[in-house]
């Protein structure tokens, strides 16, 4: 049955939702010229042809935009509301996308750019890994909120070095070895 105010929520979501992969895709094409330190949101906003204001709306920072773009690429991957879910595979083939943009990822990831982009990165992380062990109805105790984050930064971290390798381990392996590197309380929610 139709309901409007649900088609007009729906409707605004993919105008955001649009609107932030303009400004990704904007974003990627600067990097192909410019180091991640030296693009600015003006620069962004004039090759867009919006205020500044309207980036703001939807990012905090640039960095914010960088992680909303892993983040993106990674949903339906590791988002068990998004389909058929397998934790290691799926990881895997998000690690084989990473690769196929692998100048942007290096660029976002370098040292200068590494503290914005990884708080994002890693709260996304967290939040997903909660999203997944609360939706099959464990409640998360303090002992499950530090194995989550600590995962989360040591998956990043592991990650990175990973993205500037120059001969990489196969996707699949290394997912593998951080899945082994879990808590088991973890790993036993996760898979």
């Amino acid at each position: 049955m139709y309901n409007k105010d649900t088609y007009i929520n729906n409707w605004v979501i993919m105008l955001k939702d649009r609107t932030k992969l303009l400004f990704a895709e904007t974003l990627k094409t600067l990097l192909e010229k410019k180091e991640f330190q030296n693009v600015r949101i003006t620069d962004i906003c004039k090759i867009i042809g919006c205020q500044r204001k309207t980036f703001y709306y939807h990012f905090e920072d640039k960095y914010q935009l960088a992680g909303w773009i892993y983040i993106h690429c990674m949903m339906e991957l590791w988002d068990p509301e998004y389909g058929p879910y397998d934790f290691v595979d799926n990881y895997a083939k998000g690690l084989d996308l990473l690769r196929e943009d692998l100048t942007f990822y290096r660029k976002v990831l370098a040292d200068e750019a590494l503290s914005g982009v990884y708080k994002h990165i890693v709260r996304y992380g967290d939040e997903l890994f909660i999203k997944m062990i609360t939706g099959k109805g464990q409640t998360i105790d303090d002992e499950l909120s530090f194995m989550i984050h600590y995962s989360s930064l040591a998956q990043f971290s592991v990650v990175r070095e990973w993205v500037f390798d120059n001969d990489p381990v196969p996707s699949l392996k290394l997912v593998e070895k951080i899945v082994n590197s879990f808590p088991e309380k973890l790993r036993n929610f996760l898979i």
